[in-house]
């Protein structure tokens, strides 16, 4: 199975540590990929290095689940792309990731 967690607000990104430790934890759901697509500055700025939660994410990263960041939302004045965590791709847009990892095969689930 492949699942896409959909994150917009900093408290998105807290809750989303703990569902996605839960969900690959959970030894009765086969887990092929697990993605994670912030679409909005405020959110994204939880993903720099500095962030509170950046040994939660780069956990996450190593565990292999992608973090992926809005393009569009990057431009954020407290966000800076040179800033994000290691590991963190930024794509083209956030809604456009959304419906390509969808189209892929993948569950989707707003936080």
């Amino acid at each position: 199975m492949q699942t896409v967690f959909h994150v917009s607000t900093p408290e998105d990104v807290r809750v989303v540590v703990a569902k996605v430790r839960n969900l690959l934890a959970d030894e009765t759901v086969e887990m092929e990929s697990v993605a994670v697509v912030s679409d909005r500055g405020e959110a994204i700025a939880e993903l720099h290095a500095g962030a509170e939660l950046a040994d939660d994410l780069r956990g996450l990263l190593g565990d292999g689940v992608a973090l992926k960041a809005c393009r569009n939302a990057a431009q954020h004045p407290a966000v800076s792309e040179t800033d994000l965590l290691d590991g963190v791709e930024v794509v083209s847009s956030g809604v456009g990731e959304l419906t390509r990892l969808q189209d892929a095969g993948y569950a989707y689930i707003r936080l």
